[in-house]
């Protein structure tokens, strides 16, 4: 009994976690305005765990229309600090009982998101003039396309309960499974020993770069979504292209200026994989010269790059749709998408992280060696 306390003491931390840091975000974001700030922070955690919204909006008026929306899109920065916590709190007693406990978390925390969830349902109070398009864009010759919404109107929203609980369940597996992986593998324990403080540091220095720069709207931006711009960063300077697409009748509505691929976000991705390489490199010490020392070391830090970039790129994928009905027919008039390749993130990461664990190897021993001179 005292590890299933266990279990649901650390799903219940996770939960607040999510909670906390979805709480920030929008707090920073300026959601209260819209109303139902309650619902929206559930909102976020549910999508957070795999879940996708819906919207949909009667336009005043009399017009027999209805506007309904639908966002698919994973604030990383939330479930990361869920998956943190959670984790954590499993490995306090190392493996005596950790399979229970990660049972009894797992099916706790897919319990608490699938609350959380029906609980994510609410109406935003939107904007008077809300508009797609401009003289600039969108049929020039009829002038500015419109959504047919005057005034201030409210949309409902709520969050399909389904998908939040499967996320739930294999968010919760994998933590389980890396949490065994950390007990029978100490070479995997002292990996993620030497990650705390880099992801610490680059967390803060995101959050202050973001808030001196572009505000407090900025700073809730990067809090929700940090791993999504520091790998979407990363990839877009090893060369592979984030695409965004839109159709519809709106579709001209989204003016999204190309980014391309290397540039300056080259120096960007080599600093923060040299800068990882050598945190890993530094806590993750074998025997032989340091030649012997960065080839072994790579051979496990370019499948890592790879696979990490590869799952971040297609989790941080984000779908955006919008439909007016009328007389039970319905017209897609705006829909976008924004996605990776992780096929090249996975080429990409192994590519990269090979060059940089090799350096940030040789760098950590002559680190090392630097440190044992000015200690004598």
């Amino acid at each position: 009994m005292r590890e299933v306390g266990r279990g649901l003491l650390a799903a219940a931390a996770a939960l607040l976690a999510m909670a906390g840091v979805a709480v920030a975000g929008l707090a920073l974001l300026g959601a209260g305005r819209f109303g139902g700030f309650g619902p929206l922070t559930a909102a976020a955690v549910a999508l957070a765990a795999g879940g996708s919204a819906e919207a949909g909006a009667t336009p005043a008026g009399g017009l027999p229309l209805t506007v309904r929306g639908g966002l698919e899109v994973m604030p990383l920065g939330i479930s990361l600090a869920g998956a943190v916590v959670l984790g954590a709190l499993l490995l306090r007693r190392r493996e005596a009982g950790l399979l229970v406990r990660g049972a009894v978390a797992a099916v706790a925390l897919s319990a608490g998101l699938a609350v959380i969830a029906l609980l994510a349902r609410g109406t935003l109070t939107m904007p008077d003039g809300v508009a797609a398009g401009g003289a600039g864009g969108c049929g020039r010759a009829a002038g500015p396309a419109r959504l047919p919404l005057s005034g201030r109107f409210d949309a409902g929203f709520s969050v399909a309960v389904g998908p939040v609980v499967a996320g739930a369940v294999v968010g919760s597996l994998v933590v389980v499974g890396a949490c065994w992986l950390v007990t029978r593998f100490p070479s995997v324990a002292t990996a993620l020993r030497a990650a705390r403080w880099p992801v610490a540091g680059l967390a803060v220095l995101g959050l202050a770069a973001a808030w001196i720069f572009g505000g407090t709207a900025a700073a809730g931006g990067v809090l929700l979504a940090l791993p999504q711009l520091v790998c979407g960063a990363v990839l877009l300077g090893l060369g592979v292209p984030w695409t965004i697409s839109s159709s519809g009748a709106l579709s001209c509505a989204l003016h999204a200026a190309p980014v391309s691929p290397g540039g300056p976000l080259l120096g960007l991705s080599a600093v923060v994989l040299l800068g990882w390489g050598v945190a890993f490199a530094a806590g993750h010490r074998r025997p032989g010269g340091p030649l012997r020392r960065a080839a072994a070391f790579t051979g496990w830090f370019a499948p890592a790059t790879g696979a990490v970039l590869a799952v971040v790129a297609l989790l941080s994928r984000i779908s955006v749709d919008v439909t007016v009905g009328a007389f039970g027919l319905s017209l897609p008039v705006f829909a976008a998408r924004s996605a990776a390749n992780p096929l090249l993130a996975v080429v990409a990461g192994l590519a990269g992280g090979a060059v940089a664990g090799f350096a940030g190897s040789l760098l950590a021993d002559g680190l090392s060696v630097s440190s044992r001179v000015w200690k004598r």
